[in-house]
């Protein structure tokens, strides 16, 4: 058992919400020459890239739309834990992300829907109870603990909308912690102080968005062979 538990707050839906506002208020103001920008999540582009933060908040409405399952047989972590393959999953991970994309005649068309999408899928959850089971692609888990996936991957691949349109990031105070909680739970540890890493060099790191040095290597010990936490 890890010693650092994970608990999904009791505002998760609120949290949800600030952030994908926070993106959408972002992604509708793009250019259409924006949405052809690449990431640094290739093969996607922008488009392709929102696309995927888009497919992400409507797999609530999709599977809080399903029969809830008699019993969970996952959580937040263990749901990117031992039985989900990064590598294996990707290309199908990458061919979805520029379907959904390509279901919009423009980039614009797709942030606006973006952020119709979220609202709707916020008020669903709102009107859920947390403990209710939901069934996904796969594992069965409590809804709060599904928020929370939802809320990491939009925080995350916020960070690479940022990084994309060379915009400051926007990730909010509530998505910084509550992501920061899932990944000190799944390196079950602080990281060392001596770092010097602020919330955001963590989050980057530990998703795998940048890769840690030699130095850094050195002062995480056997720590350092966890990371990336997540990619």
């Amino acid at each position: 058992m890890p010693d650092i538990a994970f608990t999904p707050p009791a505002d998760v839906v609120d949290i949800l919400a600030t952030e994908c506002a926070a993106c959408a208020a972002v992604a509708t103001t793009l250019s259409e020459d924006d949405f052809g920008l690449p990431t640094r999540c290739p093969p996607w582009d922008v488009k392709a890239l929102v696309g995927h933060i888009w497919r992400d908040v409507d797999r609530i409405l999709v599977y809080a739309a399903g029969h809830a399952p008699d019993a969970a047989d996952s959580d937040a972590l263990a749901y990117y834990g031992a039985d989900y393959d990064a590598v294996a999953s990707a290309p199908d991970v990458t061919r979805r992300g520029f379907e959904a994309a390509a279901a919009f005649a423009t980039g614009h068309e797709l942030a606006q829907d973006f952020d119709d999408r979220w609202r709707r899928a916020v008020e669903l959850a709102r009107s859920m109870a947390p403990d209710r089971l939901i069934r996904t692609f796969g594992p069965c888990l409590r809804l709060d603990q599904y928020l929370c996936t939802r809320l990491l991957e939009a925080a995350v691949h916020g960070l690479d909308l940022a990084h994309a349109i060379e915009r400051e990031p926007w990730i909010t105070a509530g998505a910084t912690a509550l992501v920061r909680s899932m990944l000190v739970a799944m390196l079950d540890a602080e990281p060392p102080h001596a770092l010097g890493w602020d919330e955001l060099a963590f989050l980057e790191v530990g998703t795998g968005r940048r890769a840690i040095t030699l130095e850094e290597r050195s002062v995480l010990g056997p720590l350092a062979e966890r990371f990336p936490l997540l990619s």
